[in-house]
């Protein structure tokens, strides 16, 4: 086993190389840009003052909370990065401009409560309407997450995040101007981005020195790119994401590497995380939001008992171990991460959590309120830094989050597995029920942790 990973990994270093030599030939296009507004939109990055909405992190952007990294000790008690995952709409073989109206809907209905907005450069051509979709976040205060996953079929790495940085950092000193007539300077723009999500545990088959290697490539192609004799991308970080621990994806201790075979994460991760969800089957608990057999005082005892296992922060520590038997110490995603990033001694490695915020059909229900509510406590508590919900619209046998604004999720029940209406009195409160848990997160992150950036007296 490890001398046929051994040779993917030797695979993967010569694919990289070999990118990394033949090199690519950027062809930027130009973007509407008015130039004559240019002093009014003008670069904060020198003004000894910063003007509201402003904020200073690694860089200066214009949102809420600052775009920076923090160390574990910083972040227990804080939890600023909170996104939807999955938002923007798009087909492939359809030009994405087809769905700009729906993805500025969408935007602004998630900017209401997220600190982050995820954009998707699927397509080199998509660039010009990212920028324009970019621009709708910068209104909105959001920083951006871009989704530009590593491929070894890719003829160059990352080329959509180089092509739309590439354009943005031509015009950094222009004014853009959206249909909506959002505006912002290309600087501004690169100042805003977060982070880029350069993959998931498919890539996992690689290795830790695989996943070592699309790191470096991420940081010499994009995050350290020269650009006229400067390198402004620096604070856009890498985002990894893996199977949870209790899965056995990654070590959390030597005794994971030595008996359990597990490996360690890339000691250049930035931010690094995990994906968990609490399911709901029917195997196990038939579950509705409005009940089949089962109270909601039920549903919060097995909310606080699954999370109390799974993302609970215990401030006088766990001792990891990855064992069959259910228990905090084997199936704890705060402490194995924690663990796993000591352990790689990855010194710049943040805590990134996704949690679910829909079910699949015909298999389990709609997330209740409790379990988002819990996600939330919970991963502030601990040095996570932030915490994306998985997901926003539809795949082939899944629901999410656009469901409950749009008030149309269906009910499933064991006798109604593909799903009946709700009545709109049902439908109503699960909708108001959504978005208190989503605006009680917003208020606490903006008004509370990072009350001192965002006065609530109009100053803004």
């Amino acid at each position: 086993m490890h001398h046929k990973f051994a040779k993917i990994d030797l695979m993967l270093e010569r694919i990289l190389t070999i990118l990394i030599l033949a090199g690519i030939l950027w062809q930027p296009t130009s973007v509407t840009a008015d130039e004559i507004s240019l002093g009014r939109l003008d670069s904060t990055q020198n003004r000894p003052e910063l003007r509201p909405g402003y904020v200073q992190g690694d860089v200066v952007s214009y949102s809420y909370v600052p775009n920076k990294r923090w160390t574990r000790q910083e972040a227990c008690g804080i939890l600023p990065y909170l996104c939807e995952y999955g938002l923007q709409k798009h087909q492939d073989g359809t030009p994405l401009e087809t769905y700009h109206r729906e993805n500025i809907r969408r935007i602004d209905m998630v900017s209401r409560w997220s600190t982050a907005v995820m954009l998707y450069p699927r397509r080199r051509s998509y660039r010009d309407e990212i920028i324009n979709l970019m621009l709708r976040c910068f209104k909105n205060r959001q920083l951006i997450v871009l989704r530009v996953y590593w491929s070894p079929r890719e003829p160059a790495p990352y080329s959509q995040a180089v092509d739309l940085l590439e354009t943005l950092w031509a015009k950094r000193n222009m004014v853009l101007t959206s249909p909506e007539g959002d505006r912002a300077t290309g600087q501004q723009l690169i100042n805003n981005v977060l982070m880029i999500k350069l993959g998931d545990e498919g890539l996992g088959a690689f290795g830790t020195e695989g996943l070592e290697l699309i790191h470096k490539k991420f940081y010499d192609t994009v995050k350290y790119r020269v650009m006229d004799g400067k390198k402004p991308f620096t604070h856009i970080k890498a985002w990894y994401n893996m199977i949870g621990y209790w899965n056995g994806c990654y070590a959390a201790t030597q005794k994971d590497l030595d008996i359990h075979k597990h490996r360690k994460i890339p000691s250049n991760a930035e931010f690094i995380g995990t994906d968990v969800y609490q399911w709901w089957g029917l195997k196990w608990a038939p579950f509705d939001p409005y009940g089949v057999g089962i109270t909601r005082a039920q549903v919060q005892r097995v909310v606080d008992h699954w999370h109390s296992y799974f993302t609970g922060y215990y401030p006088d520590g766990l001792k990891m171990e990855a064992t069959d038997k259910p228990s905090p110490e084997s199936q704890n995603e705060t402490h194995a991460m924690m663990g796993a990033i000591e352990l790689a001694n990855a010194q710049s490695a943040m805590m990134f959590f996704i949690g679910v915020s829909a079910q699949i059909k015909d298999v389990t229900y709609t997330t209740p309120i409790e379990t988002m509510d819990a996600y939330y406590d919970n991963l502030k508590a601990g040095p996570w830094v932030g915490l994306s919900w998985w997901h926003f619209e539809d795949f082939a046998d899944m629901e999410g989050a656009i469901h409950y604004v749009d008030k149309d999720f269906r009910h499933y029940t064991p006798q109604h597995p593909k799903g009946i209406a709700y009545s709109r009195e049902q439908l109503d409160k699960l909708h108001d029920e959504f978005i208190a848990s989503r605006m009680r997160m917003f208020e606490d992150i903006v008004y509370n942790q990072f009350g001192h950036l965002n006065p609530r007296d109009g100053g803004l």
